[in-house]
C-alpha cells in the first residue's frame, strides 16, 4: 500500500526532530533522505501548507538565507 504524503503527514513525521531542536529546514532534508525521496518532492508537498511555509521562511530570514521583504508582516507585528 502506498502511503499518501501530505503536509500534515510530513509535519507529524518530523515533529520528533523539531522537538529535539532541529530546524524545519534540517528536519525536512533529513525526512527526504530517510524516505529516499527528492527534496523537490517534499517541497512540492510542503508548498500546500501555509503554516510550514511560514515556519521555513521565518527560519530562513533568521539564518539570513533570504532577505526580509520591506512589507513583511513580521515587521508590522514587532
Amino acid at each position: 500500500m502506498i502511503k499518501t504524503r501530505t503536509p500534515e503527514n510530513i509535519h507529524m513525521a518530523i515533529s520528533e526532530k523539531l522537538s529535539k531542536g532541529a530546524t524545519y529546514i534540517d528536519a525536512l532534508v533529513e525526512y527526504s533522505k530517510e524516505n529516499n525521496i527528492e527534496i523537490e518532492t517534499v517541497a512540492e508537498i510542503v508548498k500546500r501548507s501555509s503554516i510550514i511555509k511560514e515556519k521555513i521562511r521565518s527560519e530562513a530570514i533568521a539564518m539570513k538565507l533570504v532577505k526580509k521583504e520591506k512589507n513583511d508582516l513580521t515587521e508590522l507585528c514587532q
